[in-house]
C-alpha cells in the first residue's frame, strides 16, 4: 500500500523508471531461477518414470504438467521479485534521486523529437510545424506520439511540461 500512495506522488518519467529497472531486475534473475529449476524438474522427473519402466506416451505428459507447474512457480516468484526491486529502486530514487539516470531516460528523444517539441512548446499546430520543417503533418504526428510515449505524458502540454522541468528544452 505504502508503495502505492508513493507512486503516485511522482512525475511520470521517474516511474516509468523505477519500474523499468525492476523489470531488468526481476527478469535477469527470474531467469536464472527458472532454468534451472527448470532443468532440475525435466531431469528427475525422466530419470523416475524410466527407471520405473513407464513409456513415452505417460512420461511426457507427467514431464509438461510438471514443466507447467515450475513454470507457474517461476511466475509467481517473479512477480514477488518485481515488487521488491520497484520497492527498492523506488526508495533508492527517492533519497537521492540520480539526475545523470533521468538526463539519459530523456535522452531517449531523438534531436527531431526535440526539435518538435521546441516547437510544442512554442504553441506551433501539429500543420505548421511541418511547414516550418519542411516534412508531412502525419511524420509530425508520428513524432508527437512516440514523444508522449518516451515521456509518458497525457497530452503535448503535459510533454512540454515534463521537458522543461527536466531541462530538455528552454522556453524563450
Amino acid at each position: 500500500m505504502e508503495e502505492d500512495k508513493d507512486s503516485k506522488q511522482l512525475s511520470p518519467v521517474i516511474e516509468r523508471l523505477v519500474s523499468q529497472r525492476a523489470k531488468d531486475k526481476t527478469n535477469i534473475t527470474k531467469w536464472g531461477l527458472n532454468v534451472a529449476i527448470l532443468l532440475f524438474a525435466t531431469l528427475i522427473t525422466i530419470i523416475i518414470l524410466t527407471s520405473q519402466g513407464i513409456g513415452i506416451n505417460v512420461v511426457a505428459p507427467v514431464a509438461i504438467f510438471g514443466l507447467v507447474v515450475v513454470w507457474l512457480m517461476g511466475w509467481r516468484g517473479g512477480r514477488q521479485l518485481y515488487k521488491r526491486f520497484y520497492s527498492e529502486e523506488l526508495s533508492s530514487l527517492q533519497q537521492k534521486p540520480d539526475e545523470k539516470v533521468v538526463v539519459r531516460f530523456l535522452a531517449q528523444l531523438t534531436p527531431r523529437e526535440i526539435e518538435i517539441l521546441n516547437y510544442v512548446a512554442q504553441g506551433y499546430a501539429n500543420k505548421l510545424i511541418a511547414f516550418e520543417l519542411g516534412i508531412s503533418e502525419s511524420t509530425i504526428k508520428t513524432h508527437i506520439t512516440a514523444i508522449l510515449s518516451k515521456l509518458c505524458a497525457k497530452d503535448r502540454t503535459w510533454a512540454v511540461v515534463i521537458a522543461i522541468k527536466q531541462g530538455l528544452i528552454a522556453v524563450t
